[in-house]
């Protein structure tokens, strides 16, 4: 029997507590290898057209009509344990502003007209460096144009993220007149979110040698109270932000699941005895136990990681570094749930317009959320201004308006839509996503399309028939089910478009969808025809596209010979 130390013991007993080319319409694509088609029932068709298949539609609330209303709020005071915020926060929390409003187009800004303010702020949003940018912000924090609070809670975004409460605190605390819902509850989930992130991120440090003494003091005498005291901080703070509504509750329930993943994250990489590195059966016992007794916390830190995933993507949300790092952090610690696995897939890039006017600065530079509060939603039908949302996030009020204006979009809209919709769908694994890219394809002339909207189409049709979200992902075994993975349209842009960039694209997106779909008892003979799809691609595509191929070609033949013996 293995014998453990005491110390590592009670550690694991606290944790349980708490190209512009235009081509031609498709034909039957050509089968790869001797894989089964994903669709036997299906007779051989347009792999482009659905027979007797309704596609789903994103749910949009109704935005006509007086704005619902929503509940006062308090920014409570920070529970024991929340680290103070830096000193460096002092640069932002302490400036004055000190000179007027810098004009606009050579003239005299009109701070008290919206249009004048939206001009000012798109200049101040322009400012590349960070302190440049929000000394621009604060000299519009009295502009009449503007709603109250809004630019304040614009500087908190673009500060450090660990400074929000400290930038926040002085307009919670005395409420300007007309300081509306949900500006007022996205400063308070931005400052609840700067104590998160200050929480949990500055473990104790053992330095070497790692022998058992010192590693049962260092456990007992800093890890254990440091755990302790931050596990209680976290769970208070999410309970604070409990009674927000959306973007807000997304951005805390983001931030205590970052913190509760985190933790676990350093209690997993905390040292250990050299004894326990170097006898592989001591090891493997010591951290099979903490795994188990980090669960409880793990599945905490999960479940308000997905709440927050799922309210960005209700934003249409697309580019977040909050996501990102939490999603990041969701994907290694459970790492066969494939919160990622769609990230690897090959499209076209956003083209970011150009254009200096206002509404495509604004666009460009604005996060979703306050994009949708501060842009006419009918700019949203421009294509200029299109082009400019789809590198950040389409927000709600947007998306309604193109829904209402579907019948009468640009060519060039419906298709920066339809990319959009796909990379929606790639980031939060949304099936709607999947199916409204299809939709917009599908209204898309064909003489209007190029070969990168003939790939979405053609990927978004792949990716169809799949889980709900990425929160079915991480908690239901059955989430892929056995109708996703139709990847014959896919096969006829790889065979109908060679020497063109979207035919690799299009083989490898394929072979990687086939992948995602292999059932739990695939045979030999499905991971060799895998294997032909991923060497295929790595003859049409260049660096590194090639490489990820390639390897992946290697571990499917790899995986077909254990298999076939």
């Amino acid at each position: 029997m293995i014998q453990r130390s005491s110390a590592l013991l009670g550690l694991l007993a606290i944790v349980a507590c708490t190209n512009t080319e235009v081509i031609a319409p498709p034909r039957d694509p050509k089968p790869v290898g001797e894989e089964p088609q994903p669709l036997p029932e299906v007779v051989k068709q347009n792999p482009f057209k659905l027979e007797g298949e309704l596609l789903a539609e994103e749910q949009l609330p109704v935005l006509k009509g007086p704005k619902p209303s929503v509940a006062e709020v308090a920014l409570p005071k920070a529970p024991k344990g929340v680290p103070a915020a830096p000193a460096s926060c002092k640069v932002f929390s302490g400036r004055v502003a000190k000179k007027p409003l810098t004009p606009v187009g050579g003239g005299t800004q009109n701070c008290a007209d919206p249009g004048g303010a939206l001009s000012g702020l798109a200049v101040a949003l322009e400012q590349t460096s960070v302190d440049e940018r929000d000394a621009a912000l604060l000299e519009l924090e009295s502009c009449k144009g503007l709603e109250p609070g809004l630019v304040r809670a614009l500087r908190i975004e673009f500060a450090p993220p660990e400074c929000g409460d400290v930038l926040a605190e002085p307009l919670l605390s005395k409420k300007p007149t007309g300081l509306s819902g949900s500006i007022e509850h996205a400063l308070v989930g931005l400052s609840l979110a700067a104590r998160l992130q200050r929480t949990a991120a500055t473990p104790p440090v053992l330095a070497a040698p790692f022998t058992k003494k010192r590693v049962e003091q260092f456990i007992q005498k800093e890890l254990f109270p440091w755990f302790n005291e931050q596990a209680v901080a976290v769970e208070e703070l999410s309970k604070q932000g409990a009674s927000l509504s959306s973007y807000g509750k997304g951005v805390v329930a983001l931030a205590a699941g970052w913190a509760d993943l985190r933790m676990v994250d350093v209690l997993r990489e905390s040292p250990i005895p050299d004894e326990f590195r170097t006898d592989a059966e001591k090891g493997a016992v010591y951290y099979a136990a903490l795994d188990d007794r980090l669960e409880p916390r793990k599945a905490r830190g999960r479940d308000a990681a997905l709440v927050g995933i799922r309210e960005m993507s209700y934003q249409g949300i697309l580019v977040d570094e909050r996501t990102s790092r939490t999603r990041s952090l969701l994907a290694k610690l459970y790492g066969g749930r494939r919160v990622d696995g769609l990230d690897v897939l090959l499209s076209a890039a956003s083209k970011p317009a150009a254009s200096t006017e206002a509404a495509v600065v604004l666009a460009r530079k604005l996060p979703t959320f306050y994009a949708g509060l501060l842009l006419d939603p009918a700019k949203a039908i421009e294509p200029a201004v299109f082009a400019a949302l789809t590198t950040r996030g389409v927000p709600t009020p947007m998306r309604v308006a193109l829904k209402e204006a579907d019948a009468g979009l640009a060519a060039e809209v419906r298709a920066a839509y339809g990319h959009f919709k796909l990379a929606m769908g790639l980031r939060y694994w949304r099936s709607v996503d999947f199916d409204v890219a299809v939709s917009l394809f599908d209204k898309l002339p064909e003489d209007k399309r190029t070969a990168d909207d003939w790939l979405a189409h053609a990927t978004a049709l792949g990716l169809r028939r799949g889980p709900t979200d990425v929160a079915a992902i991480m908690l239901q075994l059955d989430a892929i089910g056995p109708k996703f993975g139709d990847v014959r349209a896919l096969d006829w842009v790889r065979d109908e478009k060679k020497g063109v960039p979207a035919a690799g694209q299009a083989a490898f997106n394929a072979a990687v969808i086939r992948q995602i779909a292999a059932p739990r008892d695939a045979d030999g003979a499905y991971w060799s025809a895998l294997e032909e799809r991923y060497k295929a691609a790595v003859s049409l595509l260049e660096e590194p596209a090639r490489n990820e191929a390639f390897e992946r070609a290697r571990a499917a033949g790899a995986t077909a010979k254990v298999l076939t013996k």
